[in-house]
């Protein structure tokens, strides 16, 4: 008689094999694409030009490539957060203000989305005659393309609070702003956070895209893979690359876990 599996061992075992097959595709695709890809590897030192193998990946790193890189992986940190604390700030005013008026909405709403959709190169030459190539530039170009996510959800959470309780307010007779402080914000807070774990990746896309187009002062990641990349230096890219992705997960996760910790006992 074959021994039935308890559900719960069953639904683990789910868990850890689904992401072990779709890793291995993925490291599967990796080596496929390394080893087809036409003049991949020198012909002279067999060193990867292109796409490095995952068990070659670190080849021609030395430790000052592992300083540089962590110099620029700093740089690219403080750009990311402070772009992301701004772009915070900005996108919750944005959806507070928009929320108080249908018409500030029709009025403000346009700009915004076309704000982001306006590719950053377009806005390139504006931002560098204004601001300079400088780390200003990159927090602003951060903070554009990282806000859109935090405002949209603050207005659309501000906006879907039951009107039942907004009734309960009223003939409390609170005011506008205690509405807002005491229910309205309260109640749009899972939607302001799942906001932020989405504009926290996308801060990094900016500090990264911020180094590709102002390359003045330190290289942060973006300028650092651009740099390997002329340099014909395929492991040390990618690794730059992977660190750059792994910020990125990071944010996204780390934010994961304050919602976890702050909506936990109210909201699933």
């Amino acid at each position: 008689m074959t021994a039935r599996m308890e559900p719960g061992v069953r639904s683990r075992l789910r868990a850890l094999v689904a992401p072990g097959v779709v890793s291995a595709v993925i490291i599967g695709a990796w080596y496929a694409l390394a080893y087809t890809l036409p003049n991949n590897f020198a012909s002279s030192s067999g060193a990867a030009l292109i796409v490095p193998p995952p068990h070659r990946l670190f080849e021609g790193i030395n430790a000052a490539t592992w300083s540089r890189i962590g110099v620029a992986t700093r740089i690219s940190l403080v750009t990311s957060l402070t772009g992301l604390a701004l772009a915070a700030a900005v996108g919750v005013l944005l959806g507070v203000v928009m929320s108080l008026s249908r018409t500030i909405e029709r009025a403000v709403w346009p700009w915004l989305i076309a704000v982001q959709v306006t590719p950053i190169i377009v806005l390139t030459p504006l931002i560098v005659r204004v601001m300079g190539a400088s780390f200003s530039a990159r927090v602003f170009v951060t903070v554009l393309i990282a806000f859109f996510p935090i405002a949209s959800n603050t207005l659309f959470g501000i906006r879907g609070v039951d009107p039942h309780l907004r009734d309960v307010f009223r003939i409390a007779g609170a005011g506008r702003a205690a509405t807002l402080r005491h229910l309205e914000l309260p109640a749009a807070l899972p939607a302001i956070m799942a906001g932020l774990r989405v504009s926290a990746g996308l801060a990094v896309i900016g500090a990264i895209v911020g180094d590709f187009f102002f390359t003045r002062g330190d290289a942060g990641l973006g300028k650092l893979i651009t740099f390997f990349f002329l340099d014909t230096r395929a492991g040390p890219m990618f690794v730059t690359a992977l660190i750059a992705t792994g910020i990125g997960v990071l944010f996204f996760l780390g934010f994961a876990l304050v919602t976890r910790m702050t909506l936990r006992r109210w909201q699933d």
